[in-house]
């Protein structure tokens, strides 16, 4: 995310350099590094934190699953809102965050974190495919201001453009997300508190779909052109994607009912069922598509037993419990069952650390 000036004023349009007022390029505190290096993926959720930390012994060498791990968080400290997830006291999840660190044996200080993709704004916009990227930029954030209801010195940006418009090649598409600045603020600040540097920030959503691509033969199996169904079955909410690889083209988050938090066994599966059956039709009818290529379950209750299997008959897709580890260890020992499906967003989160480690490298 692009992040206001602190001491930036929404009056002025344009600095010197042609970057927009009140936005500025993430601090990528990493550079080039020698010998062993890692980068850590911090999931914060209502009641815990995940953490991934994927590490690569050479330039060349693969990516290995370093440590990983879940630690509570004090009641209170992050609250499960309408719009995700809220940290009220960052410095209590920044002492989990500690306490996970060095438990799971964390050498790494660079951290990729997540936003809920419901406390962001997204928007496409066509633009001239001919503006440099200093234009581009102000360009985007002057749009932004006109389209995203949150004040520009109050609001973290970023954006990547996509492709030329099929109708006119001399605009190119331009993904816009947005959200209030406190949301990235306090996330920057718990990992702080953890002993972590905020180096890149992103949507929960964006980081599930990449961890599916990469770790699940089902979806990395899949042909981009039929969407792949990921259910996120978290503590207070579900939250359902259908990704194209890497790219979310549907996100969709409810609240679980106040009766299903309270419920196990055969009604617990039910209840999940009915609520992915809802949101897999929503998402079906969004994307106007004639298939799709199955669903995928992830995150703390999806293993629910008899769920899988309950879904699959709803809604007439193969569906399966994400085991994604055992092609990532490279011999070293690896989360595996409901651990590995908790830590999905993790996981990708800490790959798009390496990506932009490499971007900021190269940038450099």
């Amino acid at each position: 995310m692009r992040l206001p000036k602190r001491n930036s004023s929404s009056q002025q349009r344009s600095r010197r350099d042609g970057a927009p007022a009140g936005v500025e390029r993430p601090p990528w505190a990493i550079g080039a590094r020698r010998g062993p290096r890692a980068f850590v993926g911090i999931d914060i959720g209502a009641t815990a934190v995940k953490l991934v930390e994927l590490s690569r012994r050479t330039a060349s060498a693969p990516l290995r699953a370093r440590s990983w791990g879940v630690e509570p968080v004090p009641p209170g400290s992050v609250e499960a809102a309408g719009t995700g997830t809220n940290i009220s006291d960052p410095g209590a999840v920044g002492e989990a965050i500690r306490r996970l660190r060095r438990r799971a044996g964390v050498k790494a200080r660079a951290a990729a974190l997540a936003v809920p993709h419901t406390a962001a704004a997204t928007k496409t916009l066509r633009l001239d495919a001919g503006l440099g990227d200093e234009e581009l930029e102000v360009e985007v954030a002057l749009e932004a201001e006109r389209h995203i209801p949150i004040p520009p010195d109050e609001m973290a940006l970023d954006y990547e453009t996509s492709h030329l418009c099929l109708d006119d090649p001399a605009l190119v598409e331009v993904h816009v997300v947005a959200c209030r600045l406190d949301q990235v603020r306090s996330r920057e600040a718990a990992a702080a508190a953890g002993g972590l540097k905020a180096a890149v920030v992103e949507l929960e959503t964006t980081a599930m779909a990449r961890a599916t691509h990469w770790l699940c033969p089902v979806a990395s199996a899949n042909p981009d052109s039929t969407p792949m169904l990921v259910a996120a079955l978290g503590t207070s909410a579900a939250t359902l994607l259908a990704a194209r690889g890497e790219e979310v083209v549907f996100a969709r988050q409810e609240p679980y009912a106040a009766d299903a938090l309270r419920i196990g066994g055969e009604a617990l599966a039910e209840e999940l069922a009915r609520q992915l059956g809802r949101l897999a039709r929503l998402g079906a009818t969004a994307l106007d598509v004639g298939a799709l290529a199955g669903l995928l379950l992830i995150g703390g209750r999806a293993a629910t037993p008899g769920l899988a299997a309950l879904a699959a008959q709803r809604l007439q897709l193969d569906v399966e419990v994400a085991q994604p580890w055992t092609e990532l260890g490279n011999g070293a020992e690896v989360p595996q069952d409901s651990d590995g499906a908790r830590l999905m967003t993790a996981f990708g989160l800490a790959r798009r650390g390496w990506a932009a480690d490499a971007a900021a490298a190269a940038a450099g």
